[in-house]
């Protein structure tokens, strides 16, 4: 492959589009010849910045690439063996799944959805099963950043508690882990993408492997790019550039579960007024826009490569329950006797979750990351593109079907794509731009 491996990785995942933005290739780069920097679209990917040796390790650890072992191979050798495992064709194999919430402290009122996820990476400390978490949390060395946040102690692991929906690159995490002494053992939180990349990337290092004894996962409706970040600031009343951070999952303020709100935090602490999901941010959401390009060809909902996957038990008994619900599939032996301890000492309130109701709890992201990927991927065969191999089946009738959609996500991409989103003028022509297409979209 000669000296071209960088090349290759932008040419086939980064300049189509396809690239979510894990920065695991920079991180794994022998050469250090990969830098995450934003794009024109302030999406997070890697340029080359240096002589490339061509190892072609980026390749073959990037989730968009093709190489390797598929997402179905992979977590098949994991869990496909293991006794009384199950598997659903969307969700992958699992152990348990169970749904509620931390009974224990304020992991619950501190959490995104039920405080499980806190709970878990706790006891992982307490029991010693890990000497440190791995977690996404606000970079407070670069504000505005976010970056992979080091927790040893188990008090603190509550304090990262939310969901970041930002991209949060793993290389200088990686480049940590290989620094860090022999012996350490280390549990870590990654979305699907990064989680899959981290699992091809241990069959290729297995120093990797060895420290990483614990993979968690969230479930992925799509990775917002640093733009989103950006208007969430002007609604919230914090210029972008004076923005520290974003507290993306402030709880409702109304008996609706799914209307948690965003606010921003200036670089003085000082907190914005909190935007409520439905509306604008909900409608750039579901129609990809300021999305990470490989999102959009990303068929793995439920982290299927990790140990235990974390969500949102999005299912209507729970719509008015504004403390929030986890559902959490256990994949691994280690992490269902975990959940399970848990349950038996009365630190969380599970009950067991049937696959019908696992699969309900995500329709509106299984909708567009399995259903709508079919057309996706058969309007860009019939426009002759490549993209990355993917387990969903191309169908134009699924395109045609939703043609108005569709058409939709690209007008409003149009639309908005090259707007200035700096000061509080921008934010009105982009409300008043947005308002109109998202009537038009009521109408259809």
């Amino acid at each position: 492959m000669g000296d071209s491996s960088g090349s290759l990785l932008l040419a086939k995942v980064v300049e189509p589009g396809f690239c979510s933005g894990c920065g695991l290739c920079a991180g794994v780069c022998p050469s250090s010849s990969l830098m995450m920097e934003y794009n024109g679209k302030k999406e997070l990917v890697p340029h080359i910045k240096g002589h490339c040796s061509g190892c072609a390790l980026c390749l073959n650890v990037c989730p968009f690439s093709g190489e390797g072992k598929s997402i179905d191979e992979v977590s098949e050798g994991l869990y496909g063996h293991l006794p009384g495992v199950g598997r659903l064709v969307e969700a992958g194999w699992f152990i348990s799944a169970q749904e509620g919430h931390a009974c224990r402290g304020d992991f619950r009122s501190k959490g995104a959805s039920g405080g499980m996820a806190s709970w878990f990476l706790t006891k992982v400390l307490e029991d010693g099963i890990a000497d440190a978490v791995l977690s996404a949390g606000p970079d407070k060395a670069r504000p505005g950043s976010w970056t992979f946040v080091r927790t040893e102690k188990p008090e603190d692991v509550v304090s990262l508690a939310g969901s970041v929906y930002h991209p949060v690159p793993f290389d200088e995490a990686f480049r940590a882990i290989m620094s860090e002494p022999p012996g350490i053992r280390l549990a870590v939180v990654a979305l699907p993408c990064l989680a899959y990349g981290l699992r091809k990337a241990m069959r290729k290092i297995p120093l990797l492997g060895e420290r990483i004894v614990l993979l968690a996962s969230l479930t992925c409706g799509l990775m917002p790019t640093h733009r989103y970040s950006e208007y969430v600031s002007l609604e919230s009343g914090v210029l972008p550039e004076e923005m520290g951070y974003i507290n993306f999952r402030l709880p409702p303020d109304e008996p609706d579960s799914g209307n948690y709100r965003h606010v921003a935090i200036s670089r003085d602490g000082v907190p914005g007024k909190p935007v409520s999901v439905k509306g604008i941010p909900d409608f750039l959401w579901g129609h990809g826009c300021f999305i990470q390009g490989g999102c959009l060809v990303c068929d793995d909902v439920f982290g299927e490569t990790a140990d235990v996957v974390f969500m949102d038990a999005w299912l209507p008994e729970y719509a008015r329950d504004t403390k929030g619900n986890s559902i959490v599939l256990c994949r691994s032996p280690l992490a269902d006797s975990i959940v399970s301890g848990g349950v038996s000492s009365g630190e969380c309130r599970l009950r067991e979750t049937a696959g019908e109701r696992l699969l309900r709890s995500q329709v509106q992201t299984l909708w567009i990351k399995r259903l709508l990927l079919q057309g996706r991927l058969a309007k860009l065969e019939a426009e002759g593109l490549e993209y990355p191999r993917r387990r969903v089946v191309p169908d134009m009738k699924v395109y045609r079907e939703n043609e108005k959609y569709f058409l939709l996500c690209e007008r409003l991409k149009k639309a908005v794509e090259e707007l200035p989103l700096e000061t509080f003028e921008d934010l009105e022509s982009f409300r008043n731009i947005v308002g109109h297409l998202m009537v038009d979209g009521a109408d259809q």
